[in-house]
């Protein structure tokens, strides 16, 4: 620092010297040439004038020795190197030689007068020479050079120990108190080594460095305490404050920083922002993008989503609020600061807030009811989703908008009053509505209520109006089948005192018959009684066709073979007028139905369908296969599942609904007195007893369309069991029965018959009397009626089971209802003799039982396991087991099924069946559970059971280690025999 500025003054001082030096150099010696060749072209025109009349003389008198002579006085001259004389009629005359470098050359014509002409005689020219002038020139640029150089050498070094005692020392001094200065020494002032009084330059100077230091501290001060309150009000903040530098390294955090993050900021200094605050969302609990990118980048404030998470370095999260914004000194970023707080209680609350919105939107989206607010103008300002779909209109269409924009005036109006008696009356009223649905009016119960502000100020209506359509429909169709119901006990009750009646009325016409001797008057007279009595038989069935639940001579029914048997009897039946098409479906399902039972009904409906086409038409019989869902089976009061549809359509007059509600009950015809009313009721009776249902649709002048609806079957012909017909070869015997009745004409009747042939018969009124009897007779075989008072049947059966098992018993019915037919033993119910009955019926009948050989009953006391994952399916079969004289033992799963096997090993009552549903959702599976049945009980008997009768394991059970197999169908017979096959083997 010393010598650098006293070194570039002398430097500087030389360069400018040399160069000031060398230019006026340049232009002194410039000069000087000018004047040197100045002075020869002078010297060249004084040449001129001074020689060339001699010389014009001297070639006119062609002397050229004087030519010569003035020639070399020429170039005797300084700088005049050649000069010659070239003559019109001599050779060239000439004084030295030509110069190689620069030359100045003067030529001039040589003229000379004669006769008054200018003659010209030759040409005179003179070359002189610029060496000379060179020389002088170079020697008198180093004597300026070497006199320059000298002088500005001694004017520099007298500067620079001028300036470097005047200047540099202090300039030196200034220098080395500056870099030595710190915030510690601003108070010590700068001053210069000198004496000078006046204030020059220097003490300018050192003033405004003191004053700029003595501002300097102030300001560093001020600094100092604008960091220190800064600091206080950083670590006095509530939030949690962390600034970054450019580069996002952190260079402040606040004690709320570091206690969120876990970093106290000694550690935290410098680090990376993303080290010290990683935040992932709060759903999804990905990393999130660093907000310093964003902010570096866009240089706008950031402000984090709601779900932000904050995961401390201690692995505690946080859900934070934060923004992050630019530190900028006007347009430059400087860094970053990041302020952000603890809101996770906030953050629970708002979570749990958004939730119950959620779940209240997501009540009203998914409640099957239509929900809706207007205002009490009448506006919409809320639906739900069930609203946009059933009146399709979306949310934001309907808004603001009335009832009257929405439904035709007449409903609005209906709905409107109600809206209004709703804020008259300020309470909740209920209401039965109608409105436009898929063009059809659908009707709707519906709730409504007012909705008050925090003043009990009303503000709006809200309405929950639930779509009864169907219920409606369905209440009506469950009020028809009622009435169907108490119809079928009705006519059932007649058709019973009715078969009495025809019972004494055939036995004793068949008793006359039987006499010996009688007038063929009297025969004829037999005879129209017996067929009286026969079509008072054939109407009693119907009545009983309508009232039966059950279907006896049901089988696997191809419809489609049925129907193409039945063709021509049909058409004969329907006359030519009528044209018969049978639409048959390729691939008909099977149906278990009674044929003769179904064959009836086409008959007559085909009669029906006749009579309402009195001008010709034509009658089309189709059939198909469909699978019903759970809401279309609802419908029609089905179980969902495959359904084999029957569909019998005229083109006939058709039916108005009155005439379509009483279609189905017996005696109701259009027909006058040419019909029974029972066709249809029969057909009614048919279908419900066959689990089906039958569907009307009709419409004056449009004809009607009867479709019948029947289950599917998956029974084949070689799986049905066939009852072997027995036949009596002689109707006698000596045994003792005991017949029971309360219609004393049948027990006289049957009394006559049974003594006739060989029988001891003893009677009673009704069960209780049949028991007293019982203690003091032996009794070989009782036939009893059904319905009796005081003790019925069923009741008395149950009795002789228990207490005589070895007695036979045969039952008599012309009716059993639903309530005798529950407490039925299948076998009785199934071997029941119709009223009225012949004298040879009855004989076969009682022959036949008493000459079965006894049986041993198998299946009383045995426990049987059931084990299915669906309830319903354990209490069916428990109840079938039940009646059977099983005890049931049910499981829900293997593992239960497993530990009651073990059990039941482990007691003294082992379990002599498992009857085990083939899939159990459990991961074992029933093929599973099996496997560990067996495994503790290798004798084990098991059964496999499913609803898919096409499954392997149902078709081939034995391949697959079962004993038997057994369909879902919880039919009591199929239950027992397959029980009694599988106990029987062992």
């Amino acid at each position: 620092m010393k010598n650098k500025i006293a070194r570039k003054l002398i430097t500087y001082t030389i360069f400018f010297s040399s160069a000031i030096t060398l230019i006026i150099t340049a232009l002194q010696l410039y000069g000087e040439f000018r004047y040197d060749v100045k002075g020869i072209n002078q010297k060249l025109e004084q040449i001129k004038i001074s020689y060339i009349e001699g010389i014009t003389h001297a070639v006119w008198l062609s002397d050229r020795k004087q030519i010569r002579l003035i020639l070399e006085g020429i170039t005797e001259l300084s700088d005049i190197a050649y000069s010659e004389v070239m003559s019109t009629h001599s050779k060239k005359i000439k004084s030295g030689s030509i110069p190689k470098g620069d030359s100045i050359e003067f030529k001039v014509d040589l003229r000379h007068p004669y006769n008054n002409n200018n003659i010209y005689i030759g040409k005179f020219s003179v070359v002189a020479s610029l060496v000379g002038v060179y020389d002088r020139l170079l020697k008198r640029l180093w004597v300026i050079l070497l006199s320059n150089a000298l002088k500005t050498t001694l004017v520099a070094v007298f500067i620079y120990f001028i300036f470097a005692r005047l200047v540099t020392r202090h300039l030196s001094h200034i220098s080395e108190f500056t870099l030595n200065d710190t915030t510690s020494t601003l108070e010590n002032p700068l001053s210069l080594d000198r004496t000078t009084k006046k204030t020059d330059e220097f003490e300018i100077v050192v003033s405004s460095i003191n004053k700029l230091r003595r501002r300097l501290h102030e300001h560093i001060e001020d600094l100092n305490q604008q960091k220190l309150y800064l600091s206080q009000t950083l670590h006095s903040i509530g939030d949690a404050v962390i600034t970054t530098d450019i580069k996002g390294n952190i260079t402040r955090m606040n004690p709320i920083a570091e206690q969120l993050t876990g970093w106290v900021f000694e550690e935290a200094n410098g680090r990376p922002l993303k080290d010290v605050f990683p935040i992932i969302d709060a759903t999804t609990r990905e990393p999130m993008k660093n907000p310093v990118e964003s902010v570096m980048a866009t240089g706008k404030v950031i402000y984090l989503s709601n779900h932000t998470t904050l995961v401390s370095r201690n692995g505690v999260e946080y859900q934070i609020a934060d923004s992050a914004a630019p530190i900028r000194d006007k347009d430059q970023i400087l860094g970053m600061v990041l302020v952000f707080n603890d809101v996770t209680e906030q953050y629970q609350l708002r979570e749990v807030a958004a939730k119950n919105k959620r779940d209240l939107q997501s009540v009203m989206d998914n409640y099957p009811a239509v929900i809706y607010i207007r205002d009490t103008n009448g506006l919409f300002t809320f639906i739900n989703k069930e609203f946009e779909k059933r009146v399709h209109i979306k949310y934001a269409t309907i808004l603001g908008k009335t009832l009257y924009d929405i439904f035709p005036r007449d409903i609005a109006d209906e709905m409107q009053h109600n809206d209004s008696e709703v804020l008259s009356q300020r309470c909740a009223l209920e209401s039965e509505e109608v409105a436009p649905i898929e063009d059809e009016l659908h009707t709707f119960q519906s709730i409504k209520f007012p909705l008050f502000d925090g003043d009990d100020n009303i503000y709006a209506v809200c309405g929950i109006s639930t779509d009864v359509t169907e219920r409606k429909k369905q209440a009506e169709q469950l009020k028809h089948a009622q009435k169907m119901d108490a119809l079928g006990k009705l006519t059932g009750g007649i058709a019973h005192d009715y078969n009495n009646l025809l019972g004494i009325i055939m036995g004793y016409a068949e008793q006359l018959a039987n006499q010996p001797g009688q007038e063929s008057r009297a025969v004829k007279y037999i005879y129209n009684i017996q067929r009286a009595t026969e079509r008072g038989t054939k109407l009693t069935k119907k009545l009983l066709a309508f009232s039966r639940q059950k279907t006896p001579d049901a089988t696997v029914l191809d419809i489609n073979e049925l129907l193409r048997e039945q063709r021509l009897m049909l058409e004969k039946t329907l006359t030519a007028k009528i044209k018969l098409t049978l639409d048959l479906a390729t691939g008909l399902w099977p149906a278990w139905l009674d044929s003769s039972d179904l064959e009836d009904v086409i008959i007559n409906m085909g009669i029906n369908a006749m009579h309402a086409m009195e001008g010709g038409g034509e009658l089309t019989i189709r059939t198909s296969n469909e699978q019903l869902n759970a809401m279309e089976a609802g419908l029609l009061h089905l179980a969902a599942g495959d359904y084999v549809v029957l569909s019998i359509i005229d083109t006939g007059c058709g039916m108005d609904n009155a005439t379509k509600e009483r279609i189905f009950d017996p005696f109701y015809t259009t027909k006058g007195e040419q019909g029974t009313g029972l066709g249809l009721s029969q057909a009614y009776g048919f279908v419900e007893r066959s689990g089906g249902v039958i569907k009307v649709n009709s419409e004056p002048g449009r004809g009607s369309n009867f479709t019948l609806y029947f289950p599917r079957t998956h029974k084949t012909i070689s799986n049905i069991p066939t009852p072997a017909v027995k036949t009596a070869r002689n109707p006698k015997g000596n045994e003792c029965l005991l017949v029971v009745d309360d219609e004393q004409a049948l027990v006289g009747l049957a009394y006559e018959i049974l003594t006739a042939h060989g029988y001891r018969v003893l009677t009673a009124n009704d069960g209780e009397q049949a028991l007293e009897i019982l203690e003091k007779e032996a009794v070989d075989l009782i036939i009893t009626d059904v319905i009796m008072p005081n003790m019925g049947g069923y009741q008395l059966a149950a009795k002789v089971k228990q207490q005589y098992p070895h007695i036979k018993l045969q039952m008599v019915s012309g009716f059993a209802d639903d309530q005798e037919n529950n407490m039925a033993n299948d076998a009785l119910h199934q071997n029941m003799l119709p009223k009225p009955y012949t004298s040879n019926l009855l004989l076969a009948r009682v022959r036949s039982l008493l000459d079965e050989r006894d049986t041993k009953e198998i299946l009383t006391g045995r426990t049987i396991m059931v084990v299915d994952d669906e309830r319903d399916v354990r209490e069916l079969f428990k109840l079938n087991l039940e009646r059977l004289g099983c005890n049931a033992i049910l499981a829900c799963n293997g593992d239960e099924a497993t530990a009651l096997y073990q059990e039941s090993l482990e007691s003294d009552k082992p379990v002599d069946a498992v009857i085990l549903d083939l899939s159990i959702p459990d991961g074992k599976g029933g093929k599973g559970i099996a496997e560990e049945i067996r495994t503790m009980d290798p004798n084990a008997k098991i059964i496999i059971a499913s609803g898919y009768s096409w499954a392997p394991e149902m078709t081939h059970y034995q391949n697959h280690g079962f004993q038997a197999a057994l369909e879902k169908n919880f039919n009591r017979e199929e239950i027992k025999s397959v029980l009694e096959q599988v106990l029987s083997s062992s």
